[in-house]
């Protein structure tokens, strides 16, 4: 299954995978719209979760490593699980996860900027809620595919980011799969935007800069849906700009190559290289030896 072309997030398969992979979660609504939510019912009220998972050492009064994550979908379909095993994995070693809900346009009347808007919200409310929800507030991490990771993307690098005087919705570093790096007019996602302007200001290929949060890139080299010539000068410019930004290309594999149900060995090397990545910039402590990813959880390989 495709990342990017979901067909029907309602359907049987996807509802019971959801109902198995966010067992054990807590869920916080952290944004209300004012706009209701048509329905076949009526109209509802429509609010966006964040679906946390606590490691089981977790004591009341501790502030951890936060790893947020934006599930992908093109922003048209809500796949909250998409990246719950991996959220499961940094879960197990220590961090607080998260699985993050925003707007797409199969359940609201939204576009790419809502979406992005929604990202922010959500970090910024991690920061102001901070305390109470168990997160560092200097250690939040944003992860996500392809659209997820555009979001992503965007909270860390657009001149101008949700924010209040105390905090801002920055994260402290990144881990992207299949991203979308160009929304501009070059770019076959520019026809998403309602705005043509924010698709070309916003877009992350136009906003590299000296002091970017750490990020590293897993994106294969098959990728058709974003092409992996875009991410190789992407990286390379942050690269001149002195930021820490690492490409990690997979040979074969669809646009999804990194996700557990479709290729375990991808999914595997990925993990494994993004929770070393973690560990080096002091956001996890470093894997006791012989415990990293046991076959009894994972299976063969």
């Amino acid at each position: 299954m495709d990342s990017e072309t979901f067909n029907d997030n309602k359907s049987p398969t996807i509802l019971l995978r959801e109902k198995e992979l966010l067992k054990g979660e807590t869920v916080h609504t952290f944004k209300r719209l004012d706009e209701p939510l048509a329905s076949s019912t009526g109209l509802l009220p429509y609010k966006l979760n964040a679906h946390f998972f606590y490691p089981d050492d977790f004591k009341s009064g501790e502030q951890r490593t936060t790893i947020v994550f934006f599930h992908g979908g093109k922003w048209d379909h809500q796949v909250v699980s998409e990246l719950a095993p991996q959220a499961l994995h940094f879960k197990e070693r220590g961090a607080v996860t998260v699985l993050a809900e925003y707007r797409v346009s199969t359940l609201y009347p939204s576009s790419p900027e809502d979406a992005m808007e929604d990202g922010q919200s959500l970090l910024l409310w991690l920061r102001d809620h901070h305390a109470f929800l168990g997160v560092d507030p200097n250690k939040i991490v944003a992860a996500g595919a392809g659209s997820g990771a555009h979001i992503c993307l965007c909270a860390a690098m657009n001149h101008s980011i949700l924010g209040n005087e105390v905090y801002n919705s920055k994260p402290n570093a990144l881990i992207l799969y299949s991203a979308l790096v160009d929304t501009t007019k070059k770019s076959p996602t520019f026809k998403y935007f309602k705005d043509k302007k924010v698709a070309t200001d916003t877009s992350p290929s136009r906003c590299i800069s000296r002091n970017l949060p750490p990020m590293i890139f897993y994106h294969s080299e098959a990728d058709l849906h974003h092409p992996i010539d875009k991410i190789e000068h992407f990286a390379k410019k942050m690269q001149r700009k002195k930021n820490t930004c690492i490409l990690y290309p997979f040979g074969l594999g669809t646009h999804s190559f990194f996700n557990f149900h479709v290729n375990h060995k991808n999914f595997i090397q990925s993990l494994e290289s993004s929770d070393n990545f973690l560990t080096d910039h002091g956001f996890l402590d470093t894997a006791p030896e012989g415990t990293f990813i046991s076959d009894s959880f994972y299976g063969p390989l």
